[in-house]
């Protein structure tokens, strides 16, 4: 490749999700009982000339012992998801992209199920580093009727019974931790654009809503969407509603340093650079989408990566 460009295509991961209620219970994120859970799940990573990728935990062995490939399948990917047991989506929050929590007795607890992580590795005879340049978080706008009557997350009143458009990833997160200049916790989050049916939630805040009480007495009712809806349901809002911490999203992805190669890894001859990332994908609780609308949509995935190139 032309050293005018100095970039070099790595690959592109393609995922798609289901996400399908068990049960018939289903109230807002922090109520969920009946745990969502994943389905069939299709994914393809392709790499170009000088650049091997791999899935799967190390464990402590060296990186040479992993099932390096150019093209890494969909069948790959699941029996990894396999070999990990019977996974499902939990709801779950983070702030940082790697603590994750779920709501215990009355708080918020760590955890580590629940959400999608793929361990994914590179190494290469010329590209010093990876670049997360694009990304699509899909499900395509379907229709669902209200169990109750909410504000809907964009502050329109729903009515129960109405049939209204939603978009399920609208409420799902990606997150990818890589080592950037030594540090190994370089985390960059995504989440959806604002839209017609999407407000974009950052850092979380305080997520009660307008008090509709007094100074005395306060009442929240929830800010507009997935808290409000979760009043309504029961009557209360969920803890830690006050305070929720969550982390901070880019709404676009044009070229994201996610990843440094180091070079003499312990890989085989012309494979001098080496680097691992966690991908992680989840269902942000706290997000205004997160409410029963969500539950067995289809969610479809894509990232794309490029490589920095040694002179």
């Amino acid at each position: 490749m032309s050293k005018v460009t100095r970039k070099l295509v790595l690959s592109v991961l393609s995922v798609v999700l289901t996400v399908v209620a068990l049960g018939t219970t289903t109230f807002a994120w922090f109520t969920i009982t009946n745990i969502a859970t994943v389905q069939p799940f299709e994914a393809q990573v392709l790499a170009d000339a000088g650049i091997e990728i791999a899935l799967g935990d190390l464990g402590g062995a060296e990186p040479s012992t992993l099932n390096w490939v150019t093209t890494l399948t969909t069948e790959d990917i699941m029996a990894y998801i396999g070999d990990l047991g019977d996974f499902r989506f939990d709801h779950v929050t983070t702030a940082d992209g790697i603590n994750y929590y779920t709501l215990g007795s009355g708080q918020l607890t760590n955890t580590s199920n629940g959400y999608i992580e793929l361990p994914l590795h590179f190494r290469s005879n010329n590209a010093t580093g990876i670049n997360w340049t694009s990304v699509g978080l899909t499900s395509g706008s379907s229709s669902w009727t209200a169990d109750v009557a909410f504000t809907s997350p964009t502050g329109v009143a729903v009515t129960s019974g109405s049939t209204i458009a939603v978009d399920a990833a609208d409420s799902m997160r990606i997150a990818i931790q890589g080592t950037v200049l030594a540090d190994p916790n370089h985390v960059v989050g995504y989440e959806n654009p604002s839209s017609t049916s999407n407000v974009v939630l950052g850092v979380g805040g305080d997520l009660r809503g307008a008090n509709l009480g007094t100074v005395e007495e306060p009442h929240y009712e929830g800010a507009n969407g997935a808290m409000n809806y979760f009043y309504k349901k029961n009557n209360e809002l969920p803890a830690g509603i006050d305070a929720a911490a969550t982390l901070a999203t880019l709404t676009a992805i044009v070229s994201e340093k996610i990843l440094d190669l180091t070079p003499g890894s312990s890989l085989t001859a012309g494979n001098e650079y080496y680097g691992a990332v966690k991908v992680r994908i989840w269902l942000e609780g706290w997000d205004a989408n997160a409410y029963n609308a969500v539950l067995n949509r289809v969610v479809t995935v894509s990232l794309s990566f490029q490589g920095d190139v040694t002179p």
